[in-house]
């Protein structure tokens, strides 16, 4: 099964962006057409998020983060897979490096956070141009595991490790040496693994505390980048917002981290994964939040 995965992996891999984003296009335009679960849980999200637009423009966003996360799993074995001469013309922005630079010369380390949103697959690798980084990463079933594993590392000084306590231990000796830490803050997380529940567009959402805890420990700057897809298969940019100095707060901090979280998304909500259940654990005696009515 590896070796088959692999082989595909490889062939999607060395694909043109152009044809991987118009495969893409398609395959989203298929999930937009068809009735299904993503679509559903997309247009849910979009209602309950932004209920200040219209029907119309929800419709767009919607129709768009389907044929945007679909150009988003596509495009994920060229970025790990792929020529990684090709992937370093991907990752040139020279004012968006200088700002990391300038986080990394604090000398405490930096910490990344990376919601699912554009090509997020190419964050840690643009971010490795400053310094080394570790990132978490939430181990997956079967034999695609190994090999996303190492895609995530190929090429660059990016370090993959798990969400567990050695993964986290991991982390704060990165930002010990003085390293870049990257986490995908918009998870819904297992309780076991230290959790809160707190607002994200006003809803609350099961929040990992592990990003305060870090910022709080090592004083390490709090970063949250967003690696843009330009239409036309044209490339990427790279954004970068500094968050709060109260994200290291132990009360307030994962609600700060939300609405951090929520700036991002919405200056580019149709490439947010808007079909991820984000609000599936729910407070005692919440009822499903995806459950048909």
């Amino acid at each position: 099964m590896q070796t088959v995965l692999r082989a595909l992996f490889l062939l999607l891999g060395y694909l043109p962006l152009v044809l991987l984003h118009a495969l893409g296009s398609v395959l989203g335009r298929l999930l937009w057409w068809l009735p299904n679960g993503l679509r559903r849980v997309t247009e849910l999200h979009l209602a309950r998020c932004l209920p200040e637009l219209d029907d119309k423009a929800r419709s767009r966003i919607a129709r768009a983060s389907l044929i945007e996360s679909a150009k988003a799993v596509l495009e994920a074995p060229a970025v790990w897979f792929g020529p990684v001469g090709r992937r370093r013309r991907w990752l040139a922005d020279p004012a968006a490096l200088a700002t990391i630079q300038a986080a990394q010369a604090q000398g405490k380390g930096v910490i990344l956070l990376t919601p699912h949103q554009g090509a997020w697959e190419l964050a840690s690798f643009f971010c490795a141009q400053a310094a080394p980084i570790t990132v978490l990463y939430k181990p997956q079933k079967g034999a695609a595991d190994a090999l996303i594993r190492e895609g995530r590392a190929r090429g660059a000084l990016v370090t993959p490790v798990p969400t567990t306590g050695a993964g986290v231990k991991a982390l704060l000796a990165a930002l010990k040496r003085g390293e870049m830490v990257g986490i995908l803050p918009d998870h819904d997380p297992p309780e076991s693994s230290g959790t809160v529940f707190a607002p994200m567009f006003g809803i609350p959402a099961n929040t990992m505390d592990l990003v305060t805890k870090l910022a709080a420990r090592s004083g390490a700057p709090v970063l949250l980048i967003v690696a843009e897809r330009l239409s036309g298969a044209r490339g990427f940019r790279f954004h970068l917002w500094p968050a709060p100095a109260d994200i290291a707060d132990a009360a307030t901090g994962p609600a700060v981290m939300n609405a951090a979280v929520e700036t991002c998304v919405r200056a580019f909500p149709e490439q947010y994964w808007w079909s991820y259940k984000r609000y599936r654990r729910r407070p005692s005696g919440e009822p499903d939040f995806y459950r048909q009515p």
